[in-house]
């Protein structure tokens, strides 16, 4: 099932609006967490526009961080942590996501079907 049907499916089974939570792409390229950004969140926004009702999207994660199977290994975040002097460093991938936030604001307001 797609993501765009997921979305619908759970508003449809649960009966109330949706909140995309923990949703990212382990990896350590981060061109392809730069492209799966946006097509994610453009894909939320045409259920949006198609009147589910969806209260927002949180990407995983804002940092690099300990998962408990993969330990420090996973790369999941928009930020990479030096584990020495923990100073956190954007990727790409931050302002990609900056750029979509910006470029969807208002996208994901409440439509017809918040009200339901």
């Amino acid at each position: 099932m797609r993501g765009e049907a997921l979305t619908r499916y759970a508003h449809e089974v649960s009966g109330v609006p949706v909140l995309v939570t923990e949703h990212g792409i382990q990896t350590s390229d981060d061109t392809q967490r730069a492209a799966f950004v946006p097509a994610a969140v453009r894909e939320l926004a045409a259920q949006v526009r198609a009147d589910t009702p969806v209260l927002g999207y949180c990407h995983w994660t804002l940092m690099d961080n300990f998962e408990w199977i993969f330990g420090y290994g996973a790369q999941l975040g928009l930020h990479e942590v030096d584990r020495t002097t923990f100073r956190r460093r954007p990727k790409p991938s931050a302002r990609t996501y900056a750029d979509v936030v910006r470029s969807h604001r208002g996208a994901l307001l409440p439509g017809p079907a918040a009200a339901r």
